[in-house]
């Protein structure tokens, strides 16, 4: 598959570009850009080659559906049969003008993560090759799909509202969400591979899935054959959190996150982490974080101008940092 379809329109505001089709193998089109391969079904064999140098062998079948998180430079080779396949080619600066590899890889680029609210791009970033997988669910992957075709079908469009690609980019933050918390949770499952932890992680990758409508406690138990002291226990164990209280903090950080980098209304918002209204999205926003949304957006995308602009100084001649947007 080649990925030539790239909507005029999108190349203005860098960089999104989805193709679906039954084969993944095209790599990151130029440096700078990562790779993010969908794979719900299909049967064969890819080679994956990592920047360190490794080649991972993954046997594909149609019983697990899979992510391969690529950074630039990095490829895969192979074929499929009756593949169902998304191959998303996008630049970090899709997100922020300064999520540049030069920058992430650097030490303090951590910390301003923390700070502001940045992707780290965490599976895609990883050197070791077995962890660039994500092994999924069907009703994620289903999803992943759903949220693909929307943004393909928003970058067709032939007269979009101003809005467009803002709701394209939270989408996609949306997947992204979702793929550095399976990342972290595949990490942990080396220390942890007990039945406990696998319940917990599955019911996380739901719930990050699914905030417009989270899923009651009771639904929860029924779908996973345990009760809810035994649910409330395990989000305890993990998360230090009660189950809505985890609920609660993830629709939070993922309000931060639209606020952050997008310039999605208040509305829009409130309607995609499933609040009734506007205002009572705001209330639980000013009760839970401290400040108001409006002002949580201005504070953050200054002070992220501010510190990268630093940071720009402080790495003179690398063209990979750029202070001029946020």
């Amino acid at each position: 598959m080649q990925l030539t379809r790239i909507s005029e329109k999108l190349k203005r505001i860098i960089l999104f570009n989805a193709e679906r089709g039954e084969s993944p193998f095209s790599p990151p089109a130029d440096s700078g850009y990562f790779s993010l391969v969908l794979i719900r079904n299909g049967t064969g064999t890819l080679n994956v080659n990592s920047q360190a140098g490794e080649i991972m062998t993954y046997k594909i079948t149609a019983e697990t559906p899979m992510a391969l998180c690529l950074r630039d430079g990095e490829t895969v080779i192979g074929s499929l049969d009756n593949g169902d396949v998304y191959n998303i080619v996008f630049s970090p600066t899709f997100i922020n003008v300064n999520m540049r590899p030069a920058i992430m890889e650097q030490g303090v680029y951590e910390i301003l993560a923390e700070t502001y609210h940045l992707f780290r791009l965490a599976p895609f970033m990883e050197t070791h090759t077995d962890l660039k997988c994500i092994d999924m669910t069907y009703e994620q992957m289903d999803n992943y799909f759903r949220i693909c075709d929307a943004a393909v079908a928003a970058i067709e469009e032939q007269d979009p509202d101003k809005c467009w690609s803002c709701r394209i980019r939270a989408n996609f933050m949306d997947i992204l969400t979702g793929l550095e918390a399976q990342y972290t949770h595949k990490i942990e499952a080396q220390r942890d591979n007990s039945l406990t932890f696998a319940t917990y992680r599955n019911i996380v990758i739901r719930i990050h899935g699914n905030l417009m409508h989270p899923y009651r406690i009771e639904e929860v138990c029924r779908h996973f054959g345990v009760n809810k002291n035994k649910l409330q226990k395990i989000f305890r164990r993990y998360s230090g959190l009660s189950y809505y209280d985890f609920i609660k903090d993830a629709r939070l950080q993922r309000a931060q996150s639209y606020l952050a980098f997008t310039d999605l209304k208040l509305s829009e918002i409130a309607f995609r982490l499933g609040f009734s209204t506007e205002q009572h999205f705001y209330r639980f926003f000013k009760r839970e974080s401290g400040i108001a949304p409006a002002d949580f957006r201005k504070s953050t995308v200054k002070g992220r101008k501010e510190a990268f602009a630093k940071l720009q100084m402080a790495a003179a001649g690398d063209p990979g940092c750029y202070a001029t947007q946020a």
